[in-house]
């Protein structure tokens, strides 16, 4: 009835209020996207290279309890911002209308990331060693830039009729994808490490403490993050369409990374 209502007192605006008001509703969209990136991208950028030296700390201090010590390394690496972390997830977020869908979406990209990270920590013996010299980071980062256009475009044209079907199919992927940049090296250190120091733990378990940490992180910020961008956009919808652009923003911000990296390496 009373959306019903709604629609009545709207179809008897004038054609030129209501235009304002769809225009009005773009901007919105563009600025809240564009708001996001720029401080992803300015998050990223700003945010020093710490995570190996504080996991040399971590696993110092809490040598005797090594679960425990890998667990606080992902939760580290999930505040971090990063290609695979909160700045990510947070677009995702974003495209969802409620807080179970940022939920699922956050853990569905994790879980992908996990199951990478546990598989190759486990395997870490037969892994070439360039990997764990970030040789490939800059191929990751194209890689994941073209996935996260690829998806955003996919949201967008399937226009709001599609907003309450987000495809987990496509953020699982992401994740798969994702795993292998960034931090990833730092994860194949600390199985190295395990594998070195502590015979009677399997190497998997870096892998999956590693990311079930992050994703405890990472899901703090993205939840704070949704909660506050819903109160600015005041409507879901707007949100979902500014999730797409940020999205679709950061993948050419990530392209345009990875070959800058290519381009001066050092």
């Amino acid at each position: 009835m009373a959306v019903h209502t709604a629609l009545e007192y709207l179809a008897r605006l004038p054609r030129s209020l209501v235009h304002a008001i769809g225009r009005k509703v773009v901007r919105t969209d563009l600025v809240l996207a564009a708001a996001v990136s720029v401080a992803v991208i300015v998050a990223i950028l700003s945010m020093p290279e710490l995570l190996l030296p504080m996991a040399e700390e971590v696993l110092k201090a809490l040598n005797a309890i090594l679960p425990l010590a890998l667990f606080i390394i992902g939760v580290i690496h999930g505040l971090k911002p990063d290609e695979h972390t909160w700045p990510i997830t947070v677009s995702y977020a974003m495209m969802q209308r409620s807080l179970r869908g940022v939920l699922t979406a956050t853990a569905v990209f994790n879980g992908a990331l996990t199951l990478v990270w546990t598989a190759l920590s486990a395997a870490v013996g037969l892994l070439p060693n360039a990997l764990f010299r970030g040789a490939y980071d800059w191929l990751v980062d194209v890689l994941v830039g073209v996935t996260m256009i690829t998806i955003a475009a996919v949201y967008i044209h399937r226009g709001e009729a599609k907003a309450d079907a987000p495809d987990y199919k496509a953020i699982w992927i992401h994740g798969l994808a994702a795993s292998f940049g960034g931090d990833f090296f730092v994860v194949l250190a600390l199985a190295l490490a395990v594998k070195t120091l502590y015979l009677a733990i399997p190497t998997a378990l870096v892998g999956l403490l590693f990311g079930i940490g992050s994703f405890t992180g990472q899901l703090a910020v993205v939840i704070s993050t949704y909660r506050g961008l819903l109160r600015i956009a005041k409507a879901p919808y707007v949100l979902v369409r500014a999730g797409r652009m940020a999205l679709l923003f950061l993948g050419f911000f990530l392209i345009g990374l990875g070959l800058y990296t290519l381009i001066f390496p050092n």
